[in-house]
């Protein structure tokens, strides 16, 4: 083999090596996430049709920092962004309309059945321009209390589940 066929060969392996790299999932699958706060996401997203994604971001035991444990996305694993941490450990919430996507994004405090914040849900609505806003935080703060009791500690959202 000619020393030219032998690069473009080497070349055309590096390529193909490069696109399998591309093509594995840069973060974990929703669908193989089997925590406790996975199945509070797919429970949600099963009993209320006016969401769009769901999530939950926390301090995994033994992590530094919070992530996204659990969401409706293949997202999970992915470091929080700054404002989304600041949900989690300052008890802040973020409403973020976006007509252009349709959708109306909450995020919110999770707290635990002591009522301790634990992390932080993340919730999109649909949304037309007109929809009442008011009305959509009421419903993702009322989901958010609706968890709490299920969740007696941090622990539980890392509960392996089958």
């Amino acid at each position: 083999m000619s020393y030219a066929r032998l690069l473009f060969a080497m070349l055309a392996l590096g390529f193909a090596a490069l696109r399998a790299e591309e093509a594995k999932p840069k973060f974990g699958l929703a669908a193989e996430n089997h925590i406790g706060a996975q199945t509070m996401v797919n429970d949600l997203m099963a009993r209320y049709p006016a969401l769009v994604t769901a999530g939950i971001h926390a301090v995994a035991p033994g992590a530094k920092t919070q992530a996204i444990i659990a969401s409706t996305l293949n997202v999970i694993g992915k470091p929080s962004d700054p404002e989304d941490v600041d949900v989690g450990a300052r008890g802040c919430t973020q409403l973020v309309p976006n007509l252009k996507v349709g959708k109306f994004g909450v995020m919110l405090p999770l707290r635990d059945r002591a009522g301790q914040d634990i992390g932080a849900l993340a919730l999109a609505f649909k949304y037309r321009d007109g929809d009442d806003q008011v009305k959509l935080f009421a419903a993702a703060t009322a989901i958010r209390n609706e968890l709490a009791p299920k969740i007696a500690a941090l622990a539980d959202l890392f509960a392996p589940t089958r």
